[in-house]
């Protein structure tokens, strides 16, 4: 959405206010019309069933759950130096804990981190095959091992979970207004998210009115939006303090 936002900022897109926004979550769209997000994914914890049973550990419903010691060497998350799900990671523990707290809660959970993968999917395809217990990542493929049988479920932690959003903005100058018009209104109508759903994307609608099919419901997930323009330019820094003081500890 940052993208979406420096474009608006620099001139080079134009608003369009459309009723279609009804039934649409307010954080998923531009109050002036400069863009609109089309579908989203949350950031969750997925789960090997198989795995947690023969380890007979509890199934974690919080991220201070994460911190138990039946988990130890057994949880992968992407390492923020190579992926930006890991720094949606890092930045929406920030706005939940705070920037020193995301990190003390990082290091607690250091020794129940068997890996940092270098990509932002790396978790769930050592999850689906039972390589780890969880991974922590944007949801997609979790949804897509369950689906295709694998014994995966997908937790939300309660306190909350940043997102990811796909936008979509008109160009300042384009030729064709009335079919990008008509391109935005079926995109976030209610019949264009739910072709999100049943074309198996396994990506979030951002409307409550539809049928979610086999992803829980995004009514009972519990949301934390990041400032995008503060998180890029913080980038630098954060990364660099996750390397000192959360990498090295075993």
């Amino acid at each position: 959405m940052e993208n979406h936002i420096l474009a608006k900022e620099k001139g080079l897109t134009v608003a369009y206010k459309t009723l279609s926004v009804y039934g649409v979550n307010p954080e998923f769209y531009d109050v002036d019309g400069f863009f609109h997000a089309f579908y989203m994914n949350p950031l969750g914890i997925g789960i090997n069933t198989q795995v947690l049973a023969q380890l007979k550990a509890p199934m974690p419903k919080t991220w201070a759950d994460l911190l138990n010691a039946a988990y130890r060497k057994m949880i992968q998350y992407p390492n923020p130096q190579a992926s930006g799900t890991a720094y949606s990671l890092l930045t929406g523990l920030i706005m939940l804990f705070g920037e020193d707290g995301a990190i003390e809660y990082l290091k607690k959970l250091a020794p129940n981190v068997q890996t940092y993968t270098q990509s932002g999917t790396g978790p769930s395809k050592a999850v689906g095959p039972g390589q780890a217990l969880m991974g922590l990542q944007f949801t997609p493929a979790f949804f897509q091992f369950k689906e295709q049988g694998y014994p995966v479920e997908i937790v939300f932690p309660e306190e909350g979970v940043p997102y990811e959003s796909a936008c979509i903005s008109i160009l300042k100058g384009n030729k064709n207004i009335d079919e990008a018009h008509k391109l935005v209104d079926w995109l976030i109508s209610k019949n264009g998210q739910q072709q999100i759903v049943e074309q198996k994307t396994y990506f979030y609608p951002i409307r409550n009115d539809v049928d979610f099919g086999s992803l829980q419901p995004l009514s009972t997930i519990k949301l934390v939006t990041v400032d995008g323009i503060w998180a890029a330019q913080e980038k630098t820094r954060l990364v660099e303090r996750w390397v000192k003081e959360v990498l090295p500890v075993q």
